[in-house]
C-alpha cells in the first residue's frame, strides 16, 4: 500500500485517537488563566504579539523532517512514496534515496549524530529503519507489526540513548504499549518499559538539562496521562493522570522544566486548551482552542506555536468550525490565532501541525486534507513568525 493510500486510510484512525468517550475533570489542580486575571497587553504595545507571514506554499511534496544541519527530508507526492527526497531550503528538492523492499515512508526523525530513523509502512505492518548516509540507503532494525509511530515525537534522545514509544489503532481498549530504547547508535533496540492501562502512546519529550524523559498517553480519562522519568525510562512518576487534562499528543519544554502543550480533548467537558503542566501536576489553561491539538513548537527566535486539528467525531468545536488552525504566543500566556486551513473533504479531519523549523527561521506547517493542496490535501506552508 502506498503512503498516500495509507494516509487516507489513517485519517479515520487519527480521528479516533483523540476520541475518549465520556470525560470528567481530573483530580489535579487546574487553573484557567483566561478567567484568572490574565492581563491583556496595553493598546498599541508594538512587538507584544506574534503575526504570521506565509512565505511559501508547497503542494507537491510532503515534508517529513528537518535535521540539525537544516536539511529537510520529504516525499514527492507525484512519485513513489518509497523514495526520500531532500532540500536545503524547503523549496527545491532532489531525490536522495529509497527503501530496498518497497516499504513506504510513514514518519521520519533525524537524530543528533546525523542518523535518520524512519517508521516504514511494510506489507506486514510497520517497522523502524535507520540510515547512516542521510537517507540514501536504509536498514530495517525493529519490526513493529500492528504498532507504529504517531508523530515525529514518538522518538526522543536523552543522555546518549534513543527512545521510541508505540502507538496503535487496532483496539479502542487498553493495549500494552512498549517503550523501546537503543544504546548502540540505534542499530539494536530493547524494551525498556511496558505500559499498561492506556490505549495510545502519544509521544515523548526529552529534557537534557534535568536528565528527564516525558511520556504522553491517551485517550479516555483513565487511559490518559503525562508521566516523567529521571532514570532513563526505567521508572515513571505520574504527573497528570486519570484526567483529560493529561490527554496531550505533543508538548514543548518551558525554561523551568514544565510543559507547554495543546490538549487533545475531543468531547465535552472540558474544551481543549493551551496549557502549562507543572512538575507538581498543576495544570494552568491559558487559551481555549476550537479543536484538539497534535503539535507544539518553541520558536528559536522566541515565542511558541500550537497546531489544532478539526476532528469530525467530536463535539468541542464551535458551530460551523471546519478548519485546522495555528495559534501563537510570545510569552506562552497570551495566545491568538495565526492562520486557518480550510477543510478539503467534508468526511475527513483537517490538520495543521508544526514540528519543524528551517535554518531561515521559517516554520514548517504540515497540512492534511487541506483545500488548495491537490487532490489529497497534502503539503506544507512555510511561515515566518514576526512580532507586531
Amino acid at each position: 500500500m502506498t503512503r498516500r493510500a495509507l494516509l487516507a486510510a489513517s485519517v479515520a484512525a487519527l480521528a479516533m485517537f483523540a476520541c475518549g468517550g465520556s470525560v470528567s475533570p481530573g483530580a489535579q489542580s487546574t487553573v484557567d488563566s483566561t478567567d484568572a486575571g490574565n492581563p491583556a497587553p496595553p493598546p498599541g504595545d508594538a512587538g507584544s504579539r506574534l503575526a504570521a507571514d506565509i512565505t511559501y506554499t508547497e503542494t507537491g511534496f510532503n515534508l517529513l523532517a528537518v535535521d540539525r544541519g537544516g536539511t529537510a527530508y520529504g516525499v514527492n507526492l507525484a512519485a513513489s512514496d518509497t523514495e526520500l527526497w531532500s532540500s536545503a531550503d524547503g523549496r527545491a528538492w532532489l531525490k536522495r534515496g529509497a527503501t530496498a523492499d518497497g516499504a513506504s515512508f510513514w514518519m521520519l526523525q533525524p537524530l543528533s549524530d546525523g542518523t535518520l530513523l524512519a517508521d516504514l509502512a511494510t506489507g506486514s505492518g510497520h517497522a523502524i529503519a535507520r540510515s547512516t548516509d542521510r537517507g540514501a540507503t536504509w536498514t530495517e532494525v525493529l519490526p513493529l507489526g500492528g504498532y507504529r509511530s504517531l508523530t515525529p515525537h514518538s522518538f526522543a534522545e536523552l543522555d546518549g540513548a534513543a527512545y521510541f514509544l508505540e502507538y496503535q489503532v487496532f483496539t479502542a481498549g487498553n493495549a500494552v504499549i512498549r517503550l523501546w530504547r537503543s544504546l548502540d547508535g540505534d542499530a539494536t533496540w530493547a524494551v525498556r518499559r511496558l505500559f499498561q492501562g492506556h490505549r495510545h502512546g502519544h509521544g515523548l519529550i526529552a529534557d537534557p538539562a534535568r536528565h528527564a524523559l516525558w511520556a504522553f498517553f491517551g485517550d479516555t480519562d483513565l487511559q490518559s496521562g503525562v508521566y516523567r522519568s529521571t532514570d532513563g525510562g526505567a521508572t515513571w512518576i505520574p504527573i497528570v493522570a486519570g484526567s483529560q487534562d493529561g490527554d496531550i499528543v505533543d508538548a514543548t519544554l518551558l525554561p523551568d522544566g514544565s510543559l507547554l502543550c495543546g490538549q487533545d480533548i475531543s468531547y465535552l467537558p472540558p474544551r481543549p486548551g493551551v496549557a502549562r503542566i507543572g512538575l507538581d501536576g498543576s495544570v494552568t489553561r491559558h487559551e481555549t482552542l476550537p479543536s484538539a491539538s497534535y503539535s507544539a513548537h518553541a520558536i528559536r527566535a522566541g515565542g511558541y506555536v500550537v497546531g489544532a486539528t478539526y476532528e469530525l467525531d467530536s463535539d468541542v468545536s464551535p458551530p460551523g468550525w471546519r478548519q485546522g488552525s495555528l495559534w501563537g504566543s510570545l510569552d506562552g500566556i497570551r495566545w491568538e490565532k495565526l492562520l486557518d486551513v480550510p477543510q478539503l473533504d467534508a468526511k475527513q479531519d483537517v490538520r495543521a501541525d508544526v514540528y519543524w523549523e528551517l535554518p531561515s527561521g521559517e516554520l514548517v506547517i504540515n497540512v492534511r486534507n487541506a483545500a488548495g493542496f491537490g487532490p489529497d490535501g497534502l503539503g506544507y506552508l512555510l511561515m515566518r513568525a514576526t512580532r507586531r
